[in-house]
């Protein structure tokens, strides 16, 4: 891909991404993502066959992009719950992509695909931690693993709407919260 075009498409997929995370994809609109990609409909459609193939791409790339910087580490729960805090006090829209994801259940396959790559390797450090006494038994680990998350979307979403809970607090509250939650 010529360098012009890899610009265009990743305006293309920024613009996405923005109208995913406050539309959800059931809410956004293709001609809406071409304008503010300044990009027409028929150049979008050069990139994406439709919605869902542009979707599952956004998806990939938040996925991919949480996941990298969060790590998650059997040995200590509670960092990667603070990290992942971090993560979305900084990218705001990789948490409300994670919400809508969970809301709307889509069935894309390839965007199916991008949760499950990024979300098999968690699970199979968090069985690693509970058969190694690290981490509690008391929880599956698809269970924990999304009370963690939660926990730390939810927390990281309320700072960003400033309900007057100092950011270092509520982190502090969050990555205890964890460590009790995961603690054998």
């Amino acid at each position: 891909m010529r360098a012009a075009g890899h610009a265009t498409r990743e305006r293309i997929l920024t613009a996405a991404k923005a109208e995913f995370a406050q539309y959800g994809i059931a809410g956004a609109r293709i001609n809406r993502i071409a304008a503010t990609a300044n990009a027409s409909k028929d150049r979008l459609y050069t990139y994406f066959t439709g919605k869902d193939e542009l979707y599952a791409a956004v998806t990939e790339q938040w996925a991919t992009e949480t996941t990298s910087e969060t790590a998650l580490d059997a040995a200590d729960v509670p960092a990667y719950v603070g990290r992942l805090f971090d993560h979305y006090l900084h990218n705001p829209d990789n948490a409300r992509l994670q919400a809508w994801a969970e809301i709307e259940r889509t069935h894309i396959a390839s965007a199916d695909a991008a949760v499950r790559a990024a979300v098999v390797p968690k699970l199979a450090e968090i069985r690693r931690g509970q058969q190694e006494g690290l981490i509690t038994t008391i929880f599956q680990p698809f269970t924990l693993l999304t009370l963690l998350t939660d926990l730390a979307r939810t927390a990281a979403v309320h700072t960003l709407h400033n309900d007057c809970a100092d950011t270092d607090d509520r982190r502090a509250a969050t990555v205890l919260a964890a460590r009790r939650l995961a603690a054998p």
